[in-house]
């Protein structure tokens, strides 16, 4: 006690640093002994992985949702530390979602599933459908666990906060790792349409709601939009399927090509999306060990997608 009282500085200064190591060791405990945990299990030549999922719950922000629309996250899992490292038997796991059920509807496409030694890889999928309305700045999470059960118990997981924007039209990539080919998902939340040139008793840039449209004939329909959007990409990195519906109904703007070994590929087009609609455009990847998810993975997206909404 003497030696507290005549060093009362230096004891103060101890005491604090001991409490920083204390709250450090709390805060970090778990997150080493799950580095642990991971290494004896890799010993044991058994990997249970994930591009998206940890030990450690890594966490994401999605920017681009408009809190009105289905949202949807594919989650891979493998059986691999490296291209020559698997793990020689099947691996049982569980999927578990949380999120606010009473703001929010989360669902998976299973509620279990095997990663066969021969496959090394298998997915899941987890539908998000608001429950309430969602203003712009508001923000809700949802954290997703896989769970393995043989031959080892390793537990992955992630937490998605999906920030909503005052946004009526938004896009994600869904891919993963070995796939041939990745989807760009448009989604429009526009209920109406813009007249682009004037027929009938309407005059260029009336409104038009979406049921007054579904009346209309094809030719008229021709002459309005909800949302034109542009698709900008480099062709040696992915390659538009060609028998997809939207370069078939390209507009005769913004189109272009680029010339790769003496063959013409896409890089640019454009064309139009319907009201309250969800559209899915295919590409092949060149390297399909690349994952190009994006908000997710990536923060900024392969494909760059311009739109042009009506009455905008």
């Amino acid at each position: 006690m003497k030696y507290i009282r005549k060093h009362k500085k230096l004891s103060i200064i101890t005491l604090v640093v001991l409490v920083g190591f204390l709250i450090l060791g709390v805060a970090y405990g778990k997150y080493f002994l799950n580095i642990i945990n991971n290494y004896i299990l890799e010993t044991k030549k058994f990997y249970f992985n994930s591009s998206v999922l940890t030990t450690n719950n890594k966490h994401y922000q999605i920017n681009n949702w408009d809190g009105v629309s289905t949202y949807t996250i594919t989650v891979d899992l493998n059986n691999k530390k490296n291209d020559e490292r698997y793990t020689t038997s099947d691996i049982e796991y569980s999927i578990n979602v949380d999120c606010d059920s009473t703001k929010l509807t989360c669902t998976t496409n299973k509620n279990s599933g095997v990663i066969y030694e021969d496959n090394h890889t298998d997915s899941y999928q987890i539908t998000i459908v608001p429950r309430v309305n969602f203003a712009a700045g508001e923000s809700i999470s949802i954290t997703t666990y896989a769970e393995s059960s043989s031959p080892y118990v390793k537990r992955l997981s992630a937490t998605y906060e999906l920030n909503v924007v005052n946004s009526r039209f938004t896009y994600n990539i869904d891919d993963k790792n070995g796939d041939l080919v990745m989807n760009l998902n448009l989604t429009n939340s526009m209920a109406y349409y813009e007249v682009e040139e004037a027929f009938g008793s309407y005059s260029v840039g009336d409104e038009i709601s979406n049921d007054v449209y579904l009346t209309l004939s094809d030719a008229d329909k021709a002459k309005c939009f909800s949302a034109i959007v542009t698709l900008t990409f480099d062709p040696s990195v992915v390659i538009l399927d060609s028998t997809d519906d939207s370069i078939k109904k390209r507009l005769s703007t913004n189109y272009q090509e680029t010339t790769i070994n003496g063959n013409n590929y896409v890089s640019k087009y454009s064309f139009k999306v319907d009201a309250a609609t969800n559209k899915k455009v295919i590409f092949y990847k060149v390297n399909p060990y690349t994952n190009y998810t994006y908000p997710i993975k990536n923060p900024t997206s392969i494909v760059q997608v311009d739109v042009r909404l009506a009455r905008e």
